[in-house]
């Protein structure tokens, strides 16, 4: 059994198929794809997993279709998104109230801007408002989490929000949960430049990690023009609760 598949590296999985006449691959092809420190052998192919190789090959491929984690709003989004609809959520996690919940920053002026490094991206608009979260909806730091796509995002986080609240970057935090996610998207341009928010996989892992509460704070100005970003709104707008900056005593 090769667990975590959608991470593991065609090669690696070649390094041991010699030694059994049957596998079982799990993990999510559509989730994080394999590290690969080597931009020439990306391009080369070695960022594709030999689960999702396995995927476009094989027949017996199986769903496990449902999902014991979060609450139904919480993952129609990607069932509908990435499963094709398939995933279903079990009966004691049906919507009991408002769990996902979208922060529109569009014409805030909370642009982003370069972290101390000079290369990853920060926003300090965004954590702004993560701050009256927590003053105000979110006040038990020990069941919330604060995850973004940008590195220069997380070390600001780190400087200015609660010692006791768990930071991290969307990367680092796949395979884990919280009952209360904030998201920050951190992009805000002109040029509706988006960068890592392009990989939709990534952001598969970033909107599924709560088990209770999702808030997503983003500029709709710049990443509403991207297809993904613009279901996604206009799921939120559906099934959650679409908010402004401008609800917010900043």
């Amino acid at each position: 059994f090769i667990d975590e598949a959608g991470q593991c590296i065609e090669p690696l999985a070649w390094c041991i198929f010699p030694l059994a006449p049957k596998y079982v691959l799990a993990g999510d092809h559509l989730q994080l794809p394999p590290t690969i420190i080597s931009y020439e052998a990306g391009v080369m192919g070695l960022n594709k997993s030999i689960l999702e190789a396995c995927v476009e090959s094989f027949d017996d491929v199986f769903l496990l279709n449902t999902q014991y984690r979060m609450r139904q709003s919480i993952a129609g989004f990607s069932s509908a998104y990435f499963y094709n609809g398939l995933l279903q959520t079990a009966v004691h996690l049906a919507d009991n109230g408002t769990h996902i919940t979208f922060i529109d920053t569009a014409g805030s002026g909370y642009n982003e801007t370069r972290g101390t490094n000079g290369m990853s991206l920060q926003n300090e608009g965004e954590l702004t408002i993560v701050k009256k979260l927590l003053e105000n909806e979110l006040p038990d730091f020990s069941k919330t989490a604060f995850i973004s796509p940008y590195s220069g995002q997380v070390a600001a986080a780190q400087e200015v929000l609660p010692p006791g609240l768990r930071v991290s970057t969307i990367d680092s935090f796949q395979g884990q949960e919280k009952e209360n996610i904030i998201v920050s998207l951190v992009r805000s341009n002109e040029d509706g430049e988006l960068g890592f928010l392009k990989d939709y996989r990534r952001m598969n892992v970033a909107i599924t990690r709560a088990k209770e509460k999702l808030y997503v704070i983003g500029d709709s100005a710049t990443i509403g023009a991207d297809h993904f970003f613009n279901d996604f709104l206009t799921y939120v707008e559906k099934s959650g609760c679409y908010r402004t900056v401008w609800e917010f005593d900043l």
